[in-house]
This record gives structure tokens, sequence and C-alpha cells, in this order.
């Protein structure tokens, strides 16, 4: 005899597991409703993973497709610049990706070029980048040996000729390659070159520095203290209208640090 049948020991029964209800004891249509909502189930997921699979291989499609390429590359803006430059520098080719394809470096290259101020890039999913391109002005023509330098208001170089052309003459130096930039200490010279470019043919001669002044050379007439950097344009004016008088040839010199009120200093054999 077992200890669990001995006296004394309470009876012991195992837990039962739960039955589940046979199926005959569910109902037919009860049934069927479970059927079909797990079959939808399935196919929703069945769905989802296949429509998931054709937009990802349509997306590698597209962006490995002809379509999505450069197709071309168009330059516009440009007047001393020649295109072929501009593509050179951008170094975008046809066939290149057009998704993805990043364009800041290409317009960093293009604005390194001397003429070049600014680039904007704009492109269309029919293939075609475009480059729109803003020049800079030449303001002054700075002498260097035998050979004339072209530069802008900010004093980039811009291009160097064998011949001097129809703009004020700054004297300065030293004038680096085209691209490069003149000292800081150039720029009051050349807003005041760009300010007498309407007086150019008019007596009006060199551009520079003379004891810490800025001089505008008057070939035959004397010299212009230009004074300060205030006012340019109103100084301009009243240089402009100096050189008009019948009698400026006897002033040795005309201060224009008060542009409404120059000083005239005249020659002492002038009557």
């Amino acid at each position: 005899m077992s200890s669990d049948d001995q006296p004394g020991h309470p009876l012991r029964r195992r837990p039962q597991a739960r039955r589940q209800a046979p199926d005959s004891e569910v109902d037919p249509r009860i049934w069927a409703r479970r059927q079909t909502l797990q079959s939808r189930r399935r196919l929703r997921v069945w769905i989802s993973a296949g429509a998931l699979a054709v937009a990802g291989a349509v997306a590698f499609a597209v962006v490995q497709s002809p379509l999505l390429d450069v197709d071309e590359v168009e330059v516009i803006g440009v007047r001393r610049t020649g295109a072929d430059q501009v593509l050179q520098a951008a170094g975008v080719e046809p066939g290149t990706a057009l998704l993805g394809l990043d364009l800041s470096g290409p317009r960093r290259s293009i604005a390194a070029l001397p003429w070049v101020d600014q680039v904007r890039s704009t492109r269309a999913w029919s293939g075609r980048i475009t480059f729109d391109i803003t020049e800079r002005e030449a303001i002054a023509q700075i002498p260097v040996e035998d050979r004339w330098a072209s530069v802008d208001l900010q004093g980039r170089v811009l291009q160097i000729d064998p011949a001097p052309g129809q703009l004020p003459v700054v004297l300065f130096a030293p004038v680096p390659e085209p691209g490069k930039w003149l000292a800081r200490s150039a720029l009051p010279l050349l807003e005041v070159s760009e300010a007498i470019i309407p007086l150019v043919g008019d007596g009006i001669g060199s551009v520079y520095r003379l004891n810490g002044r800025v001089i505008v050379d008057l070939p035959g007439k004397g010299q212009v203290d230009w004074g300060g950097r205030d006012d340019p344009e109103g100084k301009a004016v009243a240089l402009a209208a100096f050189l008009a008088e019948a009698g400026s040839s006897c002033f040795e010199e005309v201060d224009l640090g008060v542009p409404e009120f120059p000083v005239l200093t005249r020659k002492d054999d002038c009557p």
C-alpha cells in the first residue's frame, strides 16, 4: 500500500486540463466566420508585402533608368567667361545620375573662375541642368609691367590684357594672377575709380596714394585730393564741374574733402 492510501492521509487529485469544446459544439456559422477573418488577415499581409516589394523594385528601376540621367547641361548669363570654361569647371557629364546629384561642388568650382560673381543652379526632371551666371564688372585697370590688369570693385583681378582699355588707371602693386584678390588697401582707390568712370577722357589721369591721401591726377592741370571714402558720387560731380570751368588749368590742387565746398589752390604763375 502506498503512503497516499494509508489512513490519515487526505486524498490528492491531480488538476485536470481544461478541455476545449469539440468542433461539433461550435456553431458552424461562427466557425466559418473565424476562418474567413483569418484568411482575410493573411491576404492583407501578403498584399502589403507584395506592394512593398513592387515599390522597391520600381524605385530601383527608376533610379537606375536613363530616364533620370543628365541629358543636357546649359550655361546662361556669360559674356566674358566662355561657356566651355563653365562646363569644364562644373564637371557634370551627360549620363550622370540626376537623382541625388550634389551641385554645390560644381557651383564652387564655377565661382572660382575670374569673371564669375554668382552662380545659381537648377535641375529639371527632363534631364536638364542649368547654371545661371552673374559676372563681375571691371571698374579699373592697373599697369603690370607692359600689360594691364582689369579689376572689379572688390579687388578681384579679372584678366590681363596686352593693351589698356577705357577705364580709369589705378597705380597699385602687387597685382596677383586672374582670379586672385588685391590687398584691402587697394579698395579706396577702386572706389574712386568707379566714381570717375564717366569722366574718363575729360582730362582724368591715374588714381594713386600719396602720403596717405588718395590723389586723382589731372595731366596738365594739377591734382585732386579726394579726401575720405564718403560720398564718392558727390565728389565726382564736383570734379566734373571743376573740369568744365574755363580757368581750371590755373589751379594746382583741388581739395574735395567737402564736395559741396571744394578748396582750390591757384598756381603762382596764373593771373
